[in-house]
């Protein structure tokens, strides 16, 4: 477990406005999506409470949105594809699972996870994990991963998988 001031400090390397960061850590935290802490005691967060909130920094544009991005782009499927229940274990169930898998891959020192980049879109609900090998795309169930999902512009926030590691190192070790 890590105290919430570490995270903060750690997440710093990548780049986001230290001030945001801390809202929006407030905003899950209020909305129970990581740990509040109690009376002069700051929060512990695990590893995939920090994964949270680096989703919910890069895929939310306003603060108030900050709680249901998590639970939006934590659930993505696969190519918006239904995954039966009886798959093979595998085939990762949603993108939360798909991004802890290869950020703990690259923790272990899997060459081609290090590699590999996560592209968070905020134009719409999709993340894109980029390797050699090819990309994973997520996207809301039933949706078209071919196409866009609406006219405009597509913005989009790409974080080094290895960069996600490194801070994981830093806080648990």
């Amino acid at each position: 477990m890590a105290k919430l001031a570490d995270v903060l400090a750690a997440v710093d390397a990548l780049g986001f406005d230290p001030a945001r960061v801390k809202h929006v850590a407030r905003r899950l935290s209020e909305a129970g999506k990581i740990p509040s802490g109690g009376p002069s005691r700051a929060p512990d967060l695990s590893e995939d409470d920090v994964l949270r909130l680096l989703m919910a920094v890069t895929t939310s544009p306003k603060l108030r949105q900050a709680e249901t991005s998590v639970e939006t782009y934590g659930a993505l499927t696969p190519e918006g594809a239904h995954i039966a229940d009886d798959a093979p274990d595998s085939i990762p169930r949603n993108a939360a699972d798909a991004i802890a898998v290869e950020v703990e891959m690259a923790r272990r020192g899997h060459v081609e996870a290090r590699r590999s980049t996560i592209e968070f879109v905020r134009s719409w609900p999709e993340i894109v994990i980029e390797s050699r090998d090819g990309s994973a795309r997520f996207r809301q169930l039933g949706a078209n991963a071919a196409l866009w999902a609406t006219g405009g512009h597509r913005t989009a926030t790409t974080i080094p998988v290895a960069a996600v590691a490194d801070i994981l190192d830093a806080l648990f070790g």
